[in-house]
């Protein structure tokens, strides 16, 4: 039996719903009615409806603030709005939001409702289908043998062994051809620095899944904070195309951009080369442009360019005062020729700065955080606009230094006070560099460097520990727990919150009361 919720502020509309539907007959059960939507929202707190029938204009929370927030806690609820004609700016809101369907008040008939109401029931049936075929395929044998398959892969690459022990774990499409690919996350940094790692890891770990559901055979690795290397059959060459269909998909559903190195190989002796040169194919975003898929035969050959370079073109361009743009296509000519890897461009790029900045300002520096945003960029337009900017910068600071500076321990205990005085409110990056007169992204690396974590987590690290205290402190639900810690996705709390502490925020309420029982 589905579980219905019906939502009215007038008694007699809630009472004609209930009279309308032979609802057991229908396989459904009315469990509870309410008069407005903060009784409703709080009964929500505690228990799941699989169908909410709710009335918009409502007092306290009307319906479509207590959709939102009942799709945050449960996301598979089948809403249907109930308006009257004057609603209908809200009606289009609520079906943007999510609703199943509307009902007109004036004119609702039993054969309206009742077919929106089958409607909902096939949604969750289909939905449910879907759920059972995912949890079945995660406790059966085949899939617990492609991750053994994956973990023996994970060990081979770790270890670099081109010759295994043993092959007992190996699927025989192993021995054949088979496409070795190399995934990453194209603006992880940012993704990181918006989101916090935690969010990242919970990302791939998505991917994953979806692999594996939708492929048949294969075995999908986490092997970097942002990057998979999945290897497929090439069952008659098909392999390319079917993995381009799923990277498509993949990236229409989570709203992303990936990059792809793609090799074939054949043999599990060729796993680790196939790793190597699948890894290598990807980091030609660097050079093409994110978002690509990049080839590589397994015959191709890497020559590379001298690494002993003369700069001393860029160099007198710089002292002679000639545009920053003019000394960088001396560099661009190297880079682009194709010799060298990402890694080593960004060295290069790294000591292309430090030099210039000793030549303008008659100083040696280390100059850690602007070389680690060089490092950060993931194509080398993006890393040439970095450094544009960087020795435009130098440039125009060409003046004598005040040898006074700023104590570092007071600008970081500054911006952590300032943190923990608003971390429960909509604090971002740009606020807190304002706050101590940085830019975001120069603020961003020095925080990173004076206290070792990301700005987000470190965010998210306190608003966690905020949770904790008033989830034992008090009985508040958990949406208004998330609100009050400064989570505005209750749904995205929850998941970051079990996956910092192993628990669900009920499950760590829960075990705090039981410990407190068990001593009192």
């Amino acid at each position: 039996m589905y579980r219905v919720l019906i939502v009215d502020d007038e008694t007699a509309i809630r009472k004609g719903i209930t009279a309308f539907i032979d609802w057991e007959k229908e396989g459904l059960i009315v469990e509870d009615q309410y008069g407005n939507g903060a009784e409703a929202l709080t009964v929500l707190e505690k228990r799941s409806y699989d169908i909410l029938i709710t009335d918009i204009k409502m007092p306290l929370i009307d319906g479509i603030e207590l959709m939102q927030q009942a799709l945050e806690l449960h996301p598979s609820l089948k809403v249907i709005l109930i308006s009257n004609y004057s609603d209908f700016e809200y009606v289009k809101e609520g079906l943007k939001l999510g609703a199943v369907d509307y009902l007109l008040k004036l004119t609702m008939k039993k054969d309206d409702l009742l077919s929106v109401l089958r409607q909902c029931i096939s949604m969750l049936e289909e939905e449910r289908k879907k759920d059972s075929k995912l949890n079945h395929y995660q406790q059966g044998a085949v899939y617990l043998a492609r991750k053994n398959v994956e973990q023996e892969i994970k060990r081979l690459i770790v270890q670099e062994q081109t010759s295994p022990s043993s092959t007992s774990w190996a699927p025989a499409w192993l021995e054949n051809s088979y496409a070795c690919v190399y995934l990453m996350l194209d603006g992880a940094e940012e993704w990181r620095e918006n989101h916090g790692y935690l969010y990242v890891q919970l990302l791939l770990e998505e991917w994953q899944k979806m692999f594996y559901l939708q492929v048949e055979e294969g075995a999908a690795l986490l092997v970097a904070e942002s990057d998979m290397f999945l290897i497929l059959p090439d069952h008659d060459g098909e392999a390319q195309r079917r993995l381009l269909q799923w990277k498509q998909v993949l990236e229409k559903e989570w709203e992303i951009s990936t990059s792809a190195g793609f090799v074939t190989e054949q043999g599990i002796t060729s796993i680790v080369n196939g790793f190597a040169n699948s890894r290598s194919a990807c980091q030609r975003r660097f050079f093409e442009g994110l978002g690509g898929l990049y080839c590589m035969n397994s015959s191709e050959t890497h020559v590379e360019t001298e690494r002993h370079h003369d700069w001393t073109p860029f160099f007198e361009m710089i002292q002679s005062g000639d545009p920053v743009s003019s000394a960088i296509e001396v560099a661009l000519k190297r880079w682009k020729s194709g010799g060298l890897t990402p890694e080593q461009v960004q060295q290069e790029a790294c000591s292309l700065l430090t030099g210039a900045y000793q030549i303008q300002m008659n100083t040696e520096s280390l100059l850690t955080e602007q070389h680690d945003l060089l490092g950060q960029a993931d194509t080398l337009e993006q890393m040439v606009s970095i450094l544009i900017s960087q020795l435009e910068e130098i440039g125009t600071s060409f003046s004598p230094k005040l040898t006074y500076k700023e104590n570092d321990d007071q600008l970081i205990t500054k911006a952590l006070d300032y943190i923990a005085a608003h971390y429960t409110e909509n604090l971002t990056l740009q606020s807190v560099a304002d706050i101590v007169h940085l830019s975001k992204s120069y603020f961003s690396l020095y925080f990173k460097k004076q206290t070792g974590r990301n700005f987000v987590d470190y965010l998210i690290e306190l608003r966690i520990r905020e949770a904790k205290r008033l989830l034992v402190q008090s009985e508040n639900r958990i949406y208004d727990v998330a609100k009050a810690s400064g989570f505005k996705d209750v749904k995205y709390f929850s998941k970051v919150f079990k996956k910092g502490t192993g628990l669900t925020p009920m499950e760590y309420r829960e075990k705090q009361q039981a410990t407190r029982s068990s001593i009192d």
